[in-house]
């Protein structure tokens, strides 16, 4: 005997398109608890962390180019700037060569733009998330729908999500990663409006 898939219909769903979340559950950059992300704007309740994620510019100050002389012939060879680290100099009088010189901090590595969020898991080596509660609720009601009646339009949320997501065969195992997903919400979450 088959089992009765729910119906997902795209226009009963309150929120259209990816950006229309007001917030983001993420991790605390301070003690790895649940934060709320808002805007620009992150804050955690447990250890009272609050930063703006907006920084001011820096201001990046060029040196004035410099005019390089080959050292043996004392030939113009041309201008050189300290910012431009890939220019190489050649003396056409004499073959000199001035290489590229490269600096310490290529090597580093970046710092991660964005904060992680707080509903992710891996899923067959995809990162399967969500943004919030809502989020998930829509993901969940859209993976047990055995019937899905989207827009024919590229604008909305269920038209973007990924093929893997989409498919029928990855059902059971997208509910199970989802319900996992949704025993990391606290169970007395504070209204997040």
């Amino acid at each position: 005997m088959r089992r009765k898939l729910a119906r997902f219909v795209e226009s009963d769903q309150p929120v259209d398109y990816m950006g229309g979340y007001d917030h983001a559950l993420v991790h605390c950059p301070r003690c790895d608890g649940m934060a709320v992300r808002r805007k620009e704007r992150v804050t955690c309740g447990s250890c009272a962390y609050t930063s703006e994620l907006r920084r001011k510019p820096k201001e990046v100050k060029s040196e004035p180019p410099q005019v390089v002389m080959c050292p043996e012939c004392n030939r113009y060879v041309g201008t050189y700037r300290s910012d431009l680290r890939l220019l190489r100099l050649r003396c056409r009088g004499c073959g000199w060569v001035k290489e590229p010189t490269i600096s310490d901090s290529w090597g580093k590595p970046k710092r991660q733009k964005r904060t992680q969020l707080w509903l992710e898991v891996d899923f067959r080596g995809e990162q399967l998330w969500a943004v919030n509660e809502e989020h998930l609720n829509f993901l969940e009601s859209y993976v047990a729908a055995g019937v899905r009646e989207t827009s024919p339009f590229n604008s909305t949320i269920a038209s973007r999500l990924p093929a893997w997501i989409k498919s029928g065969k990855n059902r059971d195992d997208l509910l199970r990663a989802l319900a996992k997903l949704r025993t990391r919400l606290p169970e007395n979450m504070p209204p997040t409006r």
